[in-house]
C-alpha cells in the first residue's frame, strides 16, 4: 500500500501499523500547510491538535460494545457489550461471556460502521469500513481494523467518517475553546460541507472531523 497526502498541505496523515522505520501510510511531510490562517512551519503537522482534554465521563448504553482501557491483569484490551449500571461502575459482558464491573473511565466505545475518507495518494480505500477499537489521546490516532486486515492501523480523526449516534469528545476549538472536553454524539454528516452534525448540551451544531473523536 502506498502513502497519503493530505488534502490542501504538505503533511502526510498518518494511516499505518507503528514500528521503528516510516511506515508508508504516515509521518510527517516536508511541506508546510495553513491552521486557522497561519502558515505552518515546515515540517509542522497541520492537523496537530491537542486531543487531551478534560470533560465529564461518557455515558455508556445498555448493548453498547466497547473495550476494557487501563485496567490491571489479563482483562485490559479485552471487549464486550454494556449490559447495566450498578452506582457509578458499568457492568460489561466480555466476549468470554465474564461479567465484570469498571468504571467509565476505563472503557472505550467499540465503533462499528465508521468509513475512511480524505486519503487522495489512495482514493481506492476511502469508504472502506473500518472498525475502531481505540484512540490513543496522546497520539491523535485511532486503532482501527481494516476487513481485510489482521493488524491495526493508525488512522487520524481527519481520515474517519463515523456513523450516526457515536458517542464523541469535542477538542480542537479555537473560537470556543470552552467546547473543547465536551461529550456529544453524532447526528449526521454532511458530505457536500466535509461536517458533522452534532448534539451536545441539548443543541446541535456543525463541526469538523478532526474536531471530534470517538470516547
Amino acid at each position: 500500500m502506498g502513502g497519503m497526502e493530505e488534502a490542501g498541505g504538505g503533511s502526510l496523515p498518518f494511516f499505518g501499523s507503528g514500528g521503528g522505520r516510516r511506515n508508508p501510510f504516515g509521518g510527517g511531510g516536508g511541506g508546510g500547510g495553513r491552521r486557522n490562517g497561519k502558515r505552518s512551519a515546515p515540517g509542522m503537522d497541520i492537523d496537530a491538535i491537542d486531543y487531551k482534554v478534560n470533560g465529564p465521563d461518557v455515558e455508556y448504553e445498555a448493548g453498547m460494545p466497547v473495550r476494557l482501557i487501563g485496567v490491571a491483569g489479563r482483562q485490559n484490551g479485552k471487549e464486550g457489550r454494556v449490559v447495566g449500571r450498578s452506582g457509578g461502575r458499568y457492568r460489561v459482558r466480555l466476549d468470554s461471556n465474564q461479567l465484570v464491573e469498571v468504571s467509565s473511565r476505563n472503557l472505550h466505545q467499540i465503533v462499528e460502521g465508521a468509513s475512511l475518507t480524505g486519503l487522495q495518494q489512495r482514493p481506492d480505500l476511502n469508504g472502506r469500513v473500518v472498525r475502531l477499537v481505540a484512540f490513543d489521546i496522546n497520539a491523535g490516532k485511532y486503532q482501527g481494523y481494516l476487513d481485510n486486515l489482521s493488524q491495526p492501523q493508525l488512522i487520524r480523526p481527519g481520515n474517519i467518517i463515523l456513523p450516526g449516534e457515536t458517542k464523541v469528545r469535542i477538542a480542537g476549538l479555537v473560537n470556543r475553546p470552552e467546547m473543547n472536553g465536551a461529550v456529544a454524539t453524532v447526528v449526521s454528516y454532511a458530505r457536500e460541507v466535509g461536517k458533522y452534525t452534532i448534539s451536545v448540551a441539548g443543541r446541535q451544531m456543525r463541526i469538523g472531523l478532526r474536531n471530534v473523536f470517538a470516547a
